[in-house]
């Protein structure tokens, strides 16, 4: 089969060797706006080093550290930092829009638990998707900067346990504007993923790795038909750790990438963003694209893949 995507690789929160980070923090008993500030120009200045790296690289989405602004959704944390590092974060805006062409998302922890039967695990889960939504809108990102998260636990029941996660969307409207819902390795399958998500409206954010792993009858059409026509669909790809398959490996494999291929390649899509979740990140990009070059595969041109 022949069929022309446009692909657009991203990475995540830092780089292969750690030594940029959008993920500098400090210590809990050690909050004050001093120690606050001096994690978040770490935070600041390593992030426009790393849009530079994914400039330089050609890597269209970067994934922005949850820890930006450290403990900022937690009981501790004073509104009034927030006002005070504002005007930083509207210029930051700004700059990213005026210098570079990268898609800005953002990934929630595990903590964040939408369906939680424990209410103040629902509370302190809503503020941190405050905080990360309060954090792109002043940041100047449109609506294709989306916030990802996995639907929680099953409880022992998963039907209740996915009715519970969209009444608390329901419940919660504003959560519409940038959330995405993401299937994961063991609980909740794509199948499951996609009732939410059409359900909401809300996009679906399809993990391949996680599909290997917990599988179920799935069309892509209809996943990326969860996506509005403003929005480029959004998936992601890993392999897994030699040793230890349910861990994400350093590298991706060039089959992996090639079985998500046969899947995209049926349904219509022209455009795709890829997020590659490999330990070695802009390393793993480069090294998948040197390996798509020896097959006369890049993301600028046909794939063509005999299925």
């Amino acid at each position: 089969m022949c069929s022309m995507i446009k692909i657009g690789f991203g990475t995540f929160c830092s780089n292969a060797h750690s030594t940029m980070s959008t993920n500098h923090t400090l210590r809990l008993q050690n909050l004050n706006f001093d120690s606050l500030f001096k994690a978040f120009l770490m935070n600041l200045n390593d992030l426009f080093k790393l849009l530079d790296l994914c400039k330089s690289e050609n890597i269209q989405v970067f994934r922005l550290g949850s820890r930006f602004i450290p403990f900022a959704s937690h009981d501790k944390f004073e509104e009034k930092w927030l006002n005070k590092l504002e005007p930083l974060l509207v210029e930051a805006g700004k700059r990213i829009r005026r210098e570079y062409n990268i898609r800005i998302t953002m990934h929630p922890g595990q903590f964040v638990v939408l369906n939680s039967p424990i209410k103040e695990v629902l509370e302190r889960s809503i503020r941190e998707l405050q905080y990360h939504f309060w954090l792109l809108d002043r940041l100047g990102i449109g609506e294709d900067g989306v916030v990802i998260v996995h639907v929680g636990g099953v409880y022992e029941d998963k039907q209740r346990a996915i009715e519970k996660f969209i009444d608390t969307v329901e419940k919660n409207s504003w959560l519409k504007e940038r959330l995405a819902v993401e299937n994961d390795e063991s609980l909740f399958n794509a199948q499951d993923v996609l009732q939410i998500s059409q359900t909401l409206r809300i996009p679906f954010v399809f993990d391949y790795f996680h599909h290997t792993l917990n599988q179920s009858e799935i069309s892509l059409k209809e996943v990326f038909e969860t996506w509005s026509s403003a929005r480029t669909p959004k998936v992601h790809l890993s392999s897994g750790r030699e040793g230890e398959f349910r861990l994400h490996g350093d590298y991706i494999r060039i089959e992996d990438f090639i079985n998500l291929w046969n899947i995209l390649s049926q349904t219509g899509i022209d455009k795709v963003h890829i997020m590659i979740e490999a330990k070695k990140k802009e390393l793993a990009i480069r090294r998948l694209r040197d390996e798509l070059t020896k097959l006369q595969l890049n993301e600028e041109a046909t794939l063509r893949i005999t299925l």
